[in-house]
């Protein structure tokens, strides 16, 4: 979605469904992006910084930290934010054509800060099988024969 900065003499209203390509970004945990829809103004504002007061909502499919199953998971983003239209701003976030905004980026980025850092719907998961165990247990098993004079060692040190 490319707005033209120079012929943004008044706001733009925007209320239209977007599609995000996940293969021009990298280093993210969302397998995927759902009905995406942006909606809102993009402007300036009286100090002419580029003022964008926005709403994006759509559905996220992440993956649950402990069975590794598909989440749905709803996004529902305001992004109100300013921006001081500079060399380093242009260079971010314009096209390689001059005052193209891409819009894109700017939502990507707000999507990306709102992907938990773990998630899971499951409160019955198999905590444990034969030989592992992802909680701590009360019962603690009986040390390894094999570390058994370590263990010793370290008992008479402390004593």
């Amino acid at each position: 979605m490319n707005i033209d900065l120079a012929k943004l003499t008044k706001p733009l209203t925007i209320d239209e469904d977007i599609t995000i390509d996940l293969n021009e970004y990298s280093h993210h945990n969302i397998k995927a992006l759902k009905n995406l829809h942006v909606s809102g103004t993009i402007g300036y504002n009286a100090i002419d910084n580029l003022a964008l007061d926005l709403r994006l909502t759509g559905t996220m499919i992440l993956e649950d930290s402990v069975t590794l199953e598909d989440i749905n998971y709803p996004l529902d983003l305001k992004i109100n934010e300013e921006y001081e239209i500079n060399p380093e701003f242009l260079q971010v976030y314009t096209t390689n054509q001059q005052n193209i905004l891409d819009i894109l980026r700017i939502l990507w980025e707000n999507i990306v800060l709102e992907v938990p850092m773990r998630l899971t719907t499951t409160k019955d998961a198999k905590l444990s099988g034969e030989g592992w165990s992802l909680g701590r247990e009360d019962n603690i098993e009986e040390i390894d024969p094999r570390l058994a004079k370590l263990a010793e060692l370290l008992t008479k040190r402390k004593e």
